[in-house]
């Protein structure tokens, strides 16, 4: 019988280069889980309403103004498996006033309520943008503990 067998160096190579393939494969999917599961939301905004309130001003000098004041309350849920902290609260674009960062652990709720528009002397007078039933875009931006990047989940508030 003439069949030879493969050398051992040659069986060797064989053997590495299935490895090596093998690692690579599962390099990748493990790459590509774990970028999929950094990029699912880890909070829930479970509740965003907008409260209008309006208050007529007169000058000294006789003329009358609508004074306008919105405020936001919010109810966001921790839904991942990490702490999560809360870096900013925006509506349409604009950071809500008084709100300072706050971690949550997993399963934990938050619930506050910050001054969207604040009336004050001559500022914010009525504006029709903010009657009751328009809808505005909340935005939370939040941090993942052990991620990099700040991500963010909106919804949409009613004025009430």
């Amino acid at each position: 019988m003439g069949v030879k067998a493969i050398s051992p160096v040659i069986a060797t190579l064989i053997l590495i280069a299935i490895a090596v393939i093998a690692g690579v494969f599962v390099l990748r999917q493990f790459i590509l889980l774990s970028t999929t599961s950094g990029q699912q939301n880890a909070i829930e905004i479970q509740d965003a309403v907008l409260y209008r309130t309006l208050k007529d001003i007169s000058l000294p000098n006789g003329t009358t103004f609508t004074q306008m004041t919105v405020t936001l309350q919010i109810s966001v849920k921790n839904i991942g498996q990490r702490v999560v902290t809360l870096t900013n609260i925006t509506v349409d674009d604009n950071a809500v006033k008084g709100f300072t960062q706050v971690s949550l652990n997993p399963g934990q709720v938050y619930s506050g309520t910050f001054d969207v528009l604040v009336g004050g002397e001559y500022r914010f007078v009525y504006n029709p943008a903010w009657d009751s039933g328009t809808e505005h875009i909340v935005k939370v931006f939040y941090q993942v503990l052990g991620q990099p990047n700040i991500q963010s989940e909106t919804t949409k508030a009613t004025v009430q």
